[in-house]
């Protein structure tokens, strides 16, 4: 999803704009917005961080 930033005046403020085609589901509208809950959420200050889960190495 585009990240749009605001002008000078609220440069602290960032939009995400999301483009949905017509005729999508409810369903799959109820599962893109609970994805963007799930993410904000982890995203938001202060949220724990799941410790000592391994990255790709090679």
């Amino acid at each position: 999803m585009p990240a749009y930033p605001l002008p000078s005046s609220r440069e602290d403020t960032v939009i995400q704009r999301v483009l949905v085609r017509h005729g999508i589901s409810h369903d799959k509208i109820m599962l893109l917005a609970d994805g963007i809950r799930t993410a904000v959420a982890r995203l938001m200050p202060g949220t724990p961080r799941e410790a000592g889960r391994p990255g790709f190495h090679h």
